[in-house]
């Protein structure tokens, strides 16, 4: 028996997959815990349906990071901060600043996609990297951090 799966599945599938399964396994487990529905008639066309929407909304989804990919890259952070003895900073740069630095040029990125080792305590010119969209390969923005003033 053909049906789609409605919840993830061990050992048998995610959601929204197509699946052949046995007739017994099918009406005795997945369908009354709302696992599964049959495959036939109008829930086949859905699925079909299901599959374009969500090929279309990854089409669009990879499009508008690759236009936030060129905008990070081509950005510049200039960043002013107090400095103590030997150019170290009074704190640190950390990926919640970077973050919003970007925010405020109108560049939304969440600080958990900033790869960030540890903050920046120097003076100087840095290059940080940015997962943009997962299978994309990472971006990088110049972080400049000068004294303030």
């Amino acid at each position: 028996m053909r049906v789609i799966l409605t919840a993830e599945v061990d050992k048998l599938g995610k959601s929204g997959e197509l699946k052949e399964v046995a007739d017994g396994y099918a009406r005795n487990y997945l369908i009354p815990r709302k696992l599964a529905v049959p495959a036939s008639g109008g829930a086949y066309r859905a699925w079909q349906h299901d599959i374009a929407n969500r090929e279309e909304k990854r089409r669009r989804e990879r499009d508008e990071a690759d236009a936030l990919s060129l905008r990070i890259t081509s950005t510049t952070l200039t960043m002013g901060v107090k400095v103590g003895e030997g150019g170290r900073l009074y704190g640190s740069i950390t990926s919640k600043d970077i973050a919003d630095a970007l925010g405020r040029r109108g560049i939304a990125v969440d600080r958990h996609r900033i790869d960030l080792d540890e903050p920046l305590k120097m003076l100087g010119t840095y290059k940080v990297a940015i997962r943009v969209h997962p299978g994309m390969p990472t971006v990088e923005v110049t972080v400049v951090v000068e004294p303030k003033g």
